[in-house]
């Protein structure tokens, strides 16, 4: 990757289409993690991406979030480099060991379910590597290490992914080698050429009076949490609604369409002339613009 578009990434928090278009590589990744939810869980859990960004190395430790991380070294390639998991698991992985009621050891000492979930999180790691062919000659996966000790060059992929188990909403976060990513997805190709990416549709070029005088709501989202219509209608003025995965830099901007709200980047809170704003940090989806384009 050239400098220039490197320090263009970083500075837009952006995905190049060749990433963002290659459906392949998003489908594995997702199969991967709700097949090891799947494992370390039970049932048949259905996963929906949250957000993806792009992040500098040495910014990890400030982007990466979550209430376990776990990071990951590699003698081979290092692809997978850091992994962030919900409270949720580790109360369902610490209640399957000692047979007990997840609810109970929901609010065990943080580093006895750290400690559970470190075997849990090397087999993530591994899964992903194996998947994607980022393994030595004897497919073994990635090390673990200290996550604060954890050292990483270049950017990151950052991506999460939300499940709903019982009416709770649970987190899972991957953290990949952004130039890995993209080493893949250009020699996988997924019908998405390079003339293709030099012409996709961006938001600077819908100049389209039909579209330039369409308007659509945005919605930001703080979080999103599941309940169940009887949990919804027992709420009261005075009632109280946990949001244990907010975080300020991780707001979700959603648009309203005709087929329902999409989601289109990702923003975080603070003051622009002395009123809330939102900045946003990522570039919009280019599914969106591109439907917008053709509408």
């Amino acid at each position: 990757m050239s400098g220039v578009l490197q320090k263009k990434l970083e500075s837009s928090g952006g995905l190049p289409p060749s990433v963002l278009q290659n459906q392949a590589f998003w489908m594995s990744l997702e199969t991967v993690i709700a097949n090891w939810l799947n494992e370390i869980i039970g049932g048949e859990n259905q996963l929906r991406l949250q957000s993806r960004e792009v992040c500098r190395g040495a910014a990890l430790a400030e982007d990466l979030f979550g209430a376990y991380l776990y990071g990951f070294e590699s003698e081979a390639d290092e692809f997978i480099v850091a992994a962030s998991i919900d409270n949720l698991i580790a109360a369902r992985v610490a209640g399957a060991k000692m047979d007990q009621d997840p609810a109970a050891l929901a609010e065990a000492p943080q580093l006895f379910l750290q400690l559970l979930l470190e075997a849990p999180a090397a087999d993530l790691a591994t899964s992903i590597a194996l998947a994607f062919g980022m393994v030595d000659e004897d497919e073994r996966g990635p090390e673990g290490v200290s996550f604060e000790n954890l050292e990483v060059e270049g950017s990151c992929l950052l991506i999460y992914y939300l499940c709903d188990i019982e009416g709770q909403a649970i987190r899972i976060g991957v953290a990949l080698k952004l130039d890995k990513v993209i080493a893949y997805s250009t020699a996988a190709g997924d019908g998405v050429a390079s003339a293709d990416a030099a012409t996709a549709p961006t938001a600077a070029n819908l100049t389209e009076p039909r579209v330039q005088n369409s308007s659509v709501r945005l919605d930001v989202i703080l979080d999103r949490v599941p309940m169940s219509i009887a949990e919804c209608a027992r709420l009261e003025p005075g009632s109280v609604i946990t949001l244990p995965g907010t975080h300020r830099s991780k707001l979700t901007i959603s648009a309203k369409t005709l087929d329902g709200p999409v989601d289109i980047a990702v923003g975080e809170l603070g003051v622009w002339k002395h009123q809330r704003a939102v900045r946003l940090k990522t570039d919009l989806d280019p599914a969106f613009i591109q439907e917008v384009a053709a509408s």
